[in-house]
This record gives C-alpha cells, sequence and structure tokens, in this order.
C-alpha cells in the first residue's frame, strides 16, 4: 500500500528562485562539477588498471577494490549536486520534473554509499595495519555485494511507501518531504552519523596502538620514522569526512527541530558534501599513490608500507646499509716496533677514515692477518621499489623507431651508399 503525503508551500515548487541565491547554488555547481570530473577520471583508470591486473595475474587488491567502490558512491553523490543546473538553468525548481525524483534519490544513495565505503575503508585499514588480516577473496567479494544491497535497500524504503511523492522540493532541491523526520532519520542520516563517528574512534584506535608501537621499539629506527608519519596522515582521513559531512547533516537535524536552516547555509552545506569526491580523489592519489598507479596488483601483506607521506623527502630505493662491527672501541693510532707487534697475540685496532675497523692478527713470526667484520642489511624491496623499476623501465623503452637501433648498429644510420659510376 502506497501512502501520500501532502504539498505545501515548503515542499512545492517554486518558481523564480529567491533572491541572491543563483550565485550560492552556482558554486553548488561548481564544486559537484569538480569532484564527478576527478572522481570519473580516476574511477577510469582504476577500472583499466583492475581489468589489467585481473588479465596478467588474475587478481587484484583489496584496498583499491575498496577505493574503486568509493569513487562510485562519491560519482553519484556528485552527479546529484550537478543536477541542480536544470534548476539554474530554469530558475525554478518542479518537483514534476523528472529531475527531481532522480535528484532525491541520488541524493539518498550518494551520500549512503560514501558513508559506507569510507567506513569499509577505516575497518579494512585497521585489520591490514594492526592485525595484518585481510578477508579471503571469496568473502570479501560477498562483504562489497552486501554492502551495495545495504545502500539501495535502505534508500528504496522511502520510495517503497511513497512512491515518487516522496522526492520534493527541500530548500534549494529536492529530497525526502519535510513532513516525513523519520525516514530522514532512519533511512539516512542516523547512518551519517555512525559513519562518522565509526570513522574517528577506528582511525583513532589505529593512531594511538602504531604510537605506542613506535614507543615500545615494535618497528625498526626507519619503519619507526616511516610509521610515526604515517600516523600523522592518517588522522586527515576521518578529518575530511566529518568536515564535509557534518554542515549539511547538522542543518537538516536542525530542520527537524523546528529551526530550519537558510537557503544560503544550505548551498554552503551542500558545496561542502560535493567536495567529499574530489577531496578524496587528491587525498587517496596523495597518500596511496604507490598502490593506484602500480603496473602490478601490490600485494596484500603490506600494511603500513602502503601509505606515502608527501611531504617527507622519499628514501632512496636501491643499495645497501652496510654496518661495520670491531672486537674494541677504536682508538688513535700509536706507533707499534715490530717487536711488540709480534709479541701480543691480540688484534690491534686501527681507527680508519671511513669509520670502518680492521683487526691486525700475527699469523706466522713474519706475517700479519687483516681481518674485517663487516654485516650487511638489506631490506626487502617495497613497493616504492617496484614503482621505481617501471619507471626506469618506461624511460629507457624504445619510444621511436630510431630508438630501436642496437648500440653497435648506431654508427651505420648516417652511412651512404658509395657513388657508382656509370
Amino acid at each position: 500500500m502506497v501512502l501520500h503525503v501532502k504539498v505545501d508551500d515548503d515542499s512545492a515548487s517554486i518558481t523564480p528562485l529567491p533572491d541572491g541565491i543563483q550565485a550560492w547554488l552556482q558554486a553548488v555547481l561548481i564544486m559537484g562539477f569538480l569532484s564527478f570530473l576527478t572522481s570519473i577520471t580516476l574511477l577510469t583508470l582504476l577500472t583499466y588498471r583492475l581489468i589489467k591486473w585481473q588479465i596478467k595475474s588474475r587478481r587484484t587488491n583489496q584496498f583499491v577494490f575498496l577505493i574503486f567502490n568509493l569513487l562510485l558512491a562519491d560519482l553519484q553523490q556528485s552527479f546529484a549536486f550537478l543536477l541542480n543546473v536544470e534548476w539554474v538553468k530554469n530558475d525554478a525548481v518542479q518537483i514534476e520534473n523528472p529531475i527531481c525524483f532522480l535528484q532525491g534519490w541520488l541524493v539518498s544513495t550518494g551520500d549512503l554509499a560514501s558513508g559506507v565505503w569510507c567506513f569499509a575503508i577505516g575497518l579494512h585499514t585497521f585489520a591490514s595495519v594492526l592485525f595484518d588480516f585481510r578477508l579471503k577473496p571469496r568473502c570479501f567479494f560477498q562483504t562489497v555485494l552486501a554492502l551495495w544491497a545495504f545502500v539501495y535497500l535502505v534508500s528504496a524504503i522511502p520510495v517503497g511507501m511513497y512512491s515518487r511523492e516522496v522526492y520534493v522540493r527541500s530548500g534549494i532541491w529536492c529530497w525526502i518531504h519535510h513532513d516525513l523526520p523519520d525516514l530522514r532519520l532512519w533511512t539516512h542520516y542516523i547512518w551519517i552519523f555512525i559513519f562518522q563517528f565509526g570513522n574517528v574512534i577506528v582511525y583513532a584506535i589505529i593512531y594511538t596502538v602504531v604510537l605506542q608501537r613506535i614507543r615500545s621499539g615494535y618497528y625498526s629506527e626507519a619503519a619507526a620514522q616511516r610509521a610515526r608519519s604515517v600516523s600523522n596522515l592518517m588522522v586527515v582521513y576521518p578529518i575530511v569526512y566529518v568536515v564535509c559531512t557534518l554542515p549539511l547533516a547538522s542543518a537538516r537535524m536542525a530542520a527537524m527541530s523546528n529551526n530550519p536552516p537558510s537557503n544560503k547555509r544550505l548551498c554552503l552545506a551542500g558545496a561542502m558534501i560535493t567536495s567529499n569526491g574530489w577531496l578524496d580523489v587528491l587525498l587517496y592519489t596523495l597518500t596511496r599513490r604507490i598502490m593506484i598507479f602500480s603496473d602490478e596488483p601490490p600485494p596484500e601483506n603490506n600494511g603500513i608500507d602502503t601509505f606515502s607521506a608527501f611531504w617527507t623527502k622519499p628514501e632512496k630505493r636501491f643499495g645497501g646499509v652496510c654496518t661495520v662491527e670491531a672486537m674494541q672501541r677504536p682508538r688513535p693510532i700509536r706507533k707499534i716496533s715490530s717487536q711488540s707487534l709480534f709479541r701480543n697475540k691480540a688484534p690491534v685496532v686501527l681507527h680508519m677514515e671511513t669509520t670502518s675497523e680492521e683487526g691486525l692478527y700475527v699469523v706466522g713470526s713474519k706475517e700479519i692477518m687483516t681481518v674485517r667484520e663487516t654485516h650487511i642489511i638489506s631490506e626487502p624491496a617495497q613497493p616504492e621499489d617496484y614503482l621505481a623499476i617501471e619507471e626506469e623501465a618506461r624511460r629507457h623503452r624504445p619510444r621511436t623507431p630510431t630508438g630501436r637501433w642496437s648500440e653497435e648498429s648506431a654508427n651505420m644510420r648516417h652511412l651512404e651508399l658509395a657513388h657508382i659510376p656509370d
């Protein structure tokens, strides 16, 4: 049974738009277009990467796939606010226009899906960084389908109850009727608040545990420095989501308490929430570019190593660390007579300018053996190494027919055949 809701002055079509609101609505349009453009660009790139990885290696990366789903959500959200171009063009918000229903539906699904996938990425980061745990591939993809089903089923509840009448003018664009506060709360804003506080709690736990591990010596010196940068970086993720979504959520909650916000406040909040898209693209491109731009599917067992703190100087990716250890503390070189040298059986430590140390041992009556103890510490290949290798290979890859000439035949390109007399 379909219920009906009355259209009043606050939800009916409005022609023309209120004075001075055009500029504010255009700001929402600009932010929506920017988010739509950046989201679809990165989404296209990730689609290409995921297909290429699947064909080449028969596997994908869970985190990259979660970002892919977040971009799908951001695409819906940004397109919803991009539809405001219809109201700017007509200088009116018309609830009879099919764009009104489409906008209301995309606002509901886009906002909810964005929160779902931001929280899912937070939980995945929590499990991988702290516990090195990931779902099995089959369970992971089943969870992805279940989350999308949750988004669309919850958003479909108002439509199932009130059909097309549920989406009317709500301020300066279309959404759920203001006389249905329970539907607004339980099918939308309660979940937005859950995801907001959930993100804050999850990343706060990660930050606290990583700092505790740094203090307790859990990481090596180099890894501790990296972990400290990454822990500071993780604070940005919940901040971006909460700052973007809280203004509109609080404005709508204020409307439920008979304190409706002004149209200008709604436009400002709308511009902030639709900025979620381009900020997500900027944030994940800068901080997780190791995974997004890799030609090979990144391994799943890299937790904190998949982050890139863009404000830190990149480390040298190739080479070894050589640590020289000696049996005694180095001391200044002193003059040693041959007789005293042969009498002493203990090694004589020489202080070298290279900070390495050598031991001199008496082998026979006329021979001295030099012994150097060297410990080589090598680091396993990191995701940055693969990127550096790929970049170097691309740089040396022939790009023109001239580049295909071998070094041995390079000088033959300018040879000319001798003139044969007639």
